[in-house]
C-alpha cells in the first residue's frame, strides 16, 4: 500500500484553493450547517493545511483544527497564526465527552486504510459529540475515479484495473506536483460504519456543478465527484 507523501507535498497542498471541483466540496456547507446544525463549536477533523478550518471559521463559528501531520499543522499555523491547531498523536481524541456541536471531516475518510480502523475513528467521534450534535462529512462518491475533473485526474495505469472497497486509487492534482493514494470506499460500506458506531444517516448530498460557476468543469456537471453525509446520533 502507498501513503501520502506529506512531506513533500504540505507546502504545495496548502496553497490549493477552494476552486474548481474543489469548490463543490464546499460550495453547499453554509446551508447545511445552517439547516442541521445547532451551536458553534466545531471540530475540523483531518484539518489538514487548515483551508477547511478557515472556512468554517468565515461563517462565524468557533473552530479547532486537528490532523496526524505534523507538516500539515505546520503550514496551517503559518496561514491562520490564531489558529487553533492540534496534532493528533494515535487514535484517542484529547477532548472530554460532548465536547463539540458539529464535527466536519472535509476529503478525510479516504485517507483510511480500513474499516475497523474507520469504525474506531467514528466511535471516537460519537464520544465528543454533543447529544444533539452533528457530523458533517465530505469525501468521494462512488466510482469518482471513473470520470476527469477540473482539479483531478485518474488517468493512471494502476487505475485501469476493477477497484473494490478498500482498494487504492491514485490520483494527480492538476497544475502541481501532487500524487496521492486514495482508499476507495462506497457507500455501503460508510452507512455500514455510521451504523455500527451508532449514528443515523439523515441526509446524503451529491452535489453538482450547474454550468453558472466561473470554472471549467470536465465532468462535474453529470457526475458527481463528492457526497456529504449529514450524520446524527441515535437516540
Amino acid at each position: 500500500m502507498r501513503s501520502h507523501d506529506y512531506k513533500t507535498f504540505a507546502k504545495e497542498y496548502s496553497q490549493l484553493g477552494i476552486k474548481d471541483t474543489f469548490y463543490l466540496a464546499y460550495r453547499d456547507i453554509p446551508s447545511l450547517i445552517k439547516k442541521y446544525v445547532q451551536g458553534k463549536h466545531v471540530l475540523d477533523y483531518g484539518c489538514g493545511s487548515g483551508r477547511s478550518t478557515r472556512f468554517l471559521k468565515t461563517l462565524g463559528l468557533t473552530v479547532t483544527g486537528i490532523d496526524t501531520s505534523k507538516e500539515h499543522l505546520l503550514e496551517a499555523k503559518k496561514l491562520d497564526q490564531k489558529g487553533v491547531y492540534t496534532f493528533l498523536k494515535d487514535s484517542t481524541l484529547p477532548y472530554n465527552d460532548d465536547s463539540f456541536d458539529c464535527i466536519f471531516l472535509c476529503l478525510v475518510l479516504m485517507e483510511v486504510s480500513s474499516l475497523e480502523k474507520m469504525k474506531k475513528m467514528f466511535l471516537e467521534l460519537h464520544r465528543v459529540l454533543k447529544k444533539n450534535g452533528t457530523i458533517l462529512i465530505v469525501t468521494d462518491a462512488e466510482n469518482m475515479y471513473k470520470h476527469e475533473t477540473a482539479s483531478f485526474t485518474y488517468n493512471f495505469p494502476e487505475n485501469k484495473k476493477p477497484i473494490k472497497g478498500g482498494m487504492q486509487i491514485k490520483l494527480g492534482f492538476r497544475g502541481t506536483n501532487i500524487v496521492f493514494y486514495d482508499y476507495y470506499w462506497t457507500q455501503k460500506d460508510y452507512k455500514k460504519i455510521f451504523t455500527a458506531t451508532d449514528f443515523k444517516t439523515v441526509k446524503v448530498h451529491n452535489p453538482l456543478a450547474t454550468g453558472k460557476e466561473p470554472f471549467v468543469w470536465h465532468s462535474e456537471m453529470k457526475h458527481p465527484h463528492f457526497s456529504i453525509y449529514v450524520l446524527k446520533k441515535n437516540k
